[in-house]
C-alpha cells in the first residue's frame, strides 16, 4: 500500500470515528510528507485516462514536476508578488510550454494540463483563472489578450458508443488557434476546434462555438459577427506582427 492510499484508509477511518476533530493538525502534518516526497523525487502519479478509467501509473513526462511546481507557487503569498511572480512564471513557461515568446505576462491560478502542446507567442497576456486545456494543440499568437476566467478546450467527448458512459468514453483531440492582436473577453469559453483570427475581439462572456476571421468583432451565445475591424489599406502605421503566431 502505496503512503497516499494509508493516509486515505486514515482519513476514512477518522471521519468514520468522528476524531478528525482534535487531529486534523497531525494529518495535514502528515499529508505534507507527499509534498515533500514530490519536491525530493519529481514522482507523480496520475491515470493515463480517466476518462477511459485507466489505473494511476507514475507519470514519465518530466514536464509534469515544473508544472506541478508551478501550481504549488500559485498557491503561496509570493504568487501575488507580481514583480516576481510574473519572471517566475515567465521561465516556467518556457521550459514546460511547447514554445513562449518573450515579454509574455501570465498571472496567477492559470491552468494547464502538461503544457507541451502550447505554442505562446511574443508578448501575449493571460490573466487570473485562465484555463487551457492543451490535450491538442493550442496557440495563442503575439500580443493576444486572455482576459480573466477564459477557458479554453481542445478536446471533446465522444457521445455515439451507447455501450459505455460518455465519462470513460476517451477524448477526442481538435486543436485551437488563437491569431495575433486578439482580444478574448472576461470568461469567454472557446471551444474544442475553433480558430481566431488575427486583431479579433471576442465580447466579455461569450462561447466561440465557429471560426472567427481576421479583423472581427463577436460576440453572445453561441458568439457571432458583430462588427468587422478591418484596417486601412496599405497604412504603413498599422501594427503587424513580426513573427509567426505560433
Amino acid at each position: 500500500m502505496s503512503h497516499e492510499e494509508e493516509l486515505l484508509e486514515e482519513f476514512a477511518q477518522l471521519l468514520e470515528s468522528d476524531e478528525l476533530i482534535g487531529k486534523a493538525p497531525a494529518f495535514l502534518d502528515a499529508t505534507q510528507q507527499l509534498v515533500d516526497s514530490f519536491h525530493a523525487t519529481g514522482e507523480f502519479y496520475i491515470p493515463v485516462d480517466p476518462f477511459k478509467g485507466a489505473a494511476r501509473q507514475s507519470e514519465p513526462e518530466p514536464t509534469v514536476f515544473y508544472t506541478m511546481f508551478w501550481r504549488m507557487f500559485d498557491k503561496t503569498p509570493a504568487a501575488m508578488l507580481q514583480g516576481f511572480a510574473i519572471p517566475l512564471r515567465r521561465l516556467l513557461a518556457k521550459r514546460i510550454f511547447k514554445s513562449c515568446g518573450d515579454n509574455v505576462i501570465i498571472h496567477h491560478n492559470v491552468l494547464f494540463n502538461v503544457g507541451r502542446n502550447i505554442e505562446l507567442g511574443e508578448g501575449a497576456l493571460l490573466n487570473r483563472y485562465v484555463m487551457l486545456d492543451d490535450r491538442a494543440s493550442l496557440k495563442i499568437g503575439a500580443y493576444t489578450m486572455v482576459a480573466a476566467g477564459v477557458t479554453i478546450e481542445t478536446h471533446t467527448h465522444p457521445f455515439e458508443d451507447f455501450t459505455k458512459p460518455i465519462a470513460i468514453s476517451g477524448r477526442q483531440g481538435r486543436p485551437v488557434a488563437v491569431g495575433p492582436n486578439s482580444v478574448l473577453g472576461y470568461n469567454v469559453v472557446v471551444m474544442a476546434g475553433v480558430s481566431i483570427g488575427e486583431r479579433c475581439i471576442v465580447g466579455a462572456n461569450s462561447v466561440v462555438t465557429k471560426d472567427v476571421p481576421d479583423f472581427t468583432i463577436v460576440g453572445g451565445v453561441p458568439a457571432k459577427p458583430i462588427k468587422e475591424i478591418v484596417p486601412p489599406p496599405d497604412d504603413p502605421t498599422v501594427w503587424r506582427p513580426t513573427q509567426p503566431s505560433s
